[in-house]
């Protein structure tokens, strides 16, 4: 899956991407093993756009969480902590914007 994660203002602006040091794929797979438990991962559409919101991201976060806790592999924990990093930028800040999304962008 080669698939971009970028964060966008609500005006469309980028505000910050991870692409190929994040295996987005091992991700996604990951947590398709188990929808129940990461449900928002899961539903990841390697072949389209898939895009969460502020409360959304949220919940991303916490299924992140978990999904780092249960895996026993460094290299996807890097991945999964690179992804964190980037939901944050939707969660309310000081000076920053409101209206953020977070979007996976599929091939």
């Amino acid at each position: 899956m080669g698939v971009i994660v970028r964060v966008f203002e609500y005006s469309g602006q980028l505000v910050s991407e991870v692409a190929g040091e994040c295996d987005v794929k091992a991700i996604c797979q990951a947590a398709s093993s188990n929808p129940a438990r990461y449900p928002l991962l899961a539903g990841v559409d390697e072949y389209d756009d898939t895009t969460f919101n502020p409360r959304q991201a949220v919940m991303l976060i916490a299924e992140l969480g978990r999904l780092t806790a249960a895996a026993d592999d460094p290299y996807l924990s890097d991945a999964v902590a690179a992804l964190i990093t980037l939901a944050e930028l939707l969660l309310p800040a000081r000076r920053r914007p409101p209206h953020r999304r977070l979007v996976f962008n599929g091939d």
